[in-house]
């Protein structure tokens, strides 16, 4: 007996001081955030980086692990973001996309089609007949392979040209909607995973909005950048036939023909020059952007472009930044093999020539080529910004490409931002809170069970300090919620102890010794324990499993409180109690 007493109490020396080790980080010693903002220093009231050179940290940091508690957004602080996905556009970009794609289908299948193009603001395509087709021959056509669009009416515009419309069905444009919500998830996700934001929360919020909470993130710009950007990524070739004093015209008489908002909508312009036939059904113009006095971006430079998409987000492996010769930023492009293949087959064909780079409908660069580029590598300048400036225009770029284009615009539709001081309030009130019900349920349980009350309240301080410990271990979140999962927690365990207990005074009054009685009690309260705890852990589970951000923060909390109350009730408790039990034969609970 006496050995395996000592063999169980040394179990639980030994797990309390890997318990205290693992929670020192968060009462002694900086963090990698706090040393991170050692590095950076005011100089005239502009913040500059200081040299990577790392902090130096003493021997005994050195030696502490790396399992600080994470906040949540509730008690660090952060934003709260809630965006609205422009399911509408989701469906006008699927139209347009589908554009090339219903062209090189039909002349697969031998379907000759003089034109297909998108109508401006509507999910319609419209198809002009080529020699030797028929009407019913393209309805079959879209039936067979197209079966989202239906046929709706024919149309004859100002040349006398039949176009024949086709329209998104409504069950389509639901399923496209759907998919772009859940895709917008997950590019979200894998975003804010790159820019290392510890347990975000990133949910659906109804049948258009995402809710997206940044614990510990402060900038706000930043953090709008990241996750707003679209990141459609497209490459074209200029069309150099085309005359720039012809396009200077076709420009001249957009603008002296139609409404400033019109003429300075993208694609509305260019249906309208399409329409006139200043430029050719496969022509489109972009401009590149520049920087207004006034802030936003104004046209820069045209460019009449072959509206076919050579490559495009899909084909880029990776992007990361870089510097050019000058020490400016830029973005290093790394295609897919099959990207590369055709980056360099393009090139070599078209030598001499410009090959435009666009990026959410703006020209980023057009550069010419020079030579056939291989290796599937390419690159993106970052304009006439300032360095800083330029910098995080790289990153952000190289972030989003890297984790994909989102499948439609998303606006900000609210915005909160938490301040550290409210998230320190709120510790403080949950830690008054805890404390005080804690000492309530310690003093009750001394004075009630006395000797076995003292032990059930030294297991007690030992589950709590078991619950931090683990949280830390793990890595998970702490929150209001788990605060208060913690103080069900002390409920729990408080609970299991006076099952045993009562058990075991039921056996003492049948005259049985303390030690039968202690043997007894603990024996018939198992299963009354276990059986509680289980049915809590499988509440604890579906919370997990089906709940977002605070229910999840409460379930895992709740859920590693029943491991830890199971440990000490049935384990640290049963190891004091058989020492009181061991040295004397007095009652113990009364």
């Amino acid at each position: 007996m006496g050995g395996n007493w000592w063999s169980r109490f040394s179990l639980i020396v030994l797990t309390v001081l890997v318990a205290v080790y693992t929670l020192l980080p968060n009462f002694i010693g900086e963090s990698a955030e706090e040393r991170n903002q050692r590095k950076t220093q005011s100089l005239d009231g502009a913040a500059e980086q200081v040299e990577e050179a790392e902090v130096e940290q003493t021997w005994w940091e050195a030696m502490l692990p790396n399992t600080r508690l994470n906040l949540g957004l509730d008690l660090q602080g952060g934003i709260d973001l809630t965006l609205d996905v422009e399911i509408e556009e989701a469906v006008l970009s699927t139209v347009s996309r589908d554009v090339q794609t219903v062209t090189d289908s039909a002349e697969r299948e031998g379907v000759a089609l003089a034109a297909v193009r998108r109508v401006r603001g509507e999910p319609v395509l419209e198809v002009r007949l080529g020699d030797g087709t028929t009407l019913d021959a393209v309805r079959d056509f879209f039936r067979m392979r197209f079966s989202g669009y239906e046929y709706e009416t024919t149309v004859t515009d100002d040349a006398g040209a039949e176009w024949h419309r086709f329209a998104v069905t409504e069950q389509e444009q639901e399923e496209i909607a759907r998919r772009a919500l859940e895709q917008a998830v997950e590019t979200l996700r894998t975003r804010v995973d790159a820019t290392g934001v510890k347990e975000p929360s990133i949910v659906q919020k109804g049948d258009r909005r995402i809710n997206v909470q940044l614990p510990g993130m402060v900038n706000l710009q930043d953090a709008v950048a990241a996750l707003g950007t679209t990141a459609v990524l497209e490459f074209y070739l200029v069309d150099e036939d085309f005359e720039d004093a012809a396009l200077e015209r076709a420009l001249q008489a957009a603008k002296d023909t139609l409404d400033e908002e019109t003429f300075n909508d993208d694609d509305a312009l260019n249906d309208w020059l399409v329409t006139t036939h200043r430029i050719g059904e496969n022509n489109r113009v972009l401009w590149e952007y520049t920087e207004g006095q006034e802030g936003g971006d104004v046209r820069a430079i045209p460019y009449v472009l072959k509206d076919r998409v050579i490559l495009t987000g899909d084909d880029v492996n990776d992007a990361q930044v870089a510097m050019d010769q000058f020490n400016q930023p830029y973005t290093a492009l790394e295609f897919k093999p099959r990207g590369g293949q055709i980056f360099a087959e393009v090139t070599g064909e078209n030598v001499g020539k410009r090959f435009a780079i666009v990026l959410d409908r703006k020209v980023r660069s057009a550069p010419v080529i020079r030579e056939k580029i291989g290796g599937g590598r390419a690159s993106i300048e970052m304009g006439q910004g300032g360095f800083d400036q330029g910098m995080r225009d790289a990153q952000t770029l190289a972030l989003v490409l890297r984790t994909g284009a989102l499948p439609a615009p998303v606006t900000l539709a609210e915005v909160r931002t938490v301040g550290a001081s409210l998230g320190h309030d709120a510790i403080e009130a949950g830690f008054e809170a805890t404390l005080i019900g804690g000492i309530l349920v310690l003093l009750g349980m001394a004075v009630y069970y006395r000797m076995g009350g003292l032990i059930a309240d030294a297991a007690l301080v030992l589950n709590v300090l078991f619950v931090l410990a683990l949280l830390a271990g793990f890595g998970a979140t702490l929150t209001l919620p788990g605060i208060a999962g913690i103080a069900l927690t002390v409920g729990m365990a408080v609970d299991a102890n006076i099952i045993i207990y009562e058990r075991i005074r039921e056996e003492l009054r049948l005259g049985k010794s303390t030690r039968s009685a202690v043997d007894a009690g603990y024996e018939f309260a198992l299963s009354a324990v276990l059986d509680a705890n289980i049915t809590t852990a499988i509440a604890g589970i579906v919370l997990y499993s089906y709940g977002t951000g605070p229910i999840k923060g409460f379930a895992v909390t709740l859920l590693i409180g029943i491991i830890t109350t199971l440990f000490t009730a049935l384990f640290v408790s049963r190891t004091f109690i058989d020492l009181a039990a061991r040295k004397s034969n007095s009652s113990l609970v009364y």
